[in-house]
């Protein structure tokens, strides 16, 4: 038993992490001013992993509109593809893995059908850039 942990909520930053039910934990976290979260995944998790996951962990927010929203459609795209469950966490509860983890494998969060997107502030797609 294990869950895919995914975190796109801080702009730049993206944090993929394997939660397996006991051991170590196996994590990453790439920063750069655009992160592709597809083909991260894809460098990151072996296929046999991603086949014999429990589920989806993601974060849900809140973060920047674009951050947060990459993820988590990615998040609920892969647990759909797959069949597996999904589940949507808050930036405080993905700051400790391991409670995160025990967490997911006690069963105190619960699967949802979809993960939404949680924004620190309203999107601005009108505006624009400087």
């Amino acid at each position: 038993m294990s869950w895919l942990f995914i975190d796109s909520s801080a702009r730049g930053v993206l944090r993929l992490a394997l939660l397996p039910a006991q051991g170590r934990i196996r994590s990453r976290t790439i920063r750069r001013a655009r992160v592709n979260t597809p083909s991260a995944l894809a460098s990151f998790f072996v296929l046999a992993e991603v086949k014999q996951a429990s589920g989806v962990c993601v974060v849900a927010g809140p973060g920047s509109f674009s951050a947060v929203r990459g993820g988590v459609l990615t998040a609920n795209v892969v647990a759909r593809f797959l069949g597996k469950p999904i589940v949507g966490v808050s930036v405080e509860e993905a700051g400790d893995l391991s409670a995160l983890r025990r967490s997911l494998v006690d069963g105190t969060i619960k699967p949802v059908a979809y993960v939404a997107p949680v924004y620190d502030q309203e999107p601005n797609i009108t505006k624009k850039s400087a």
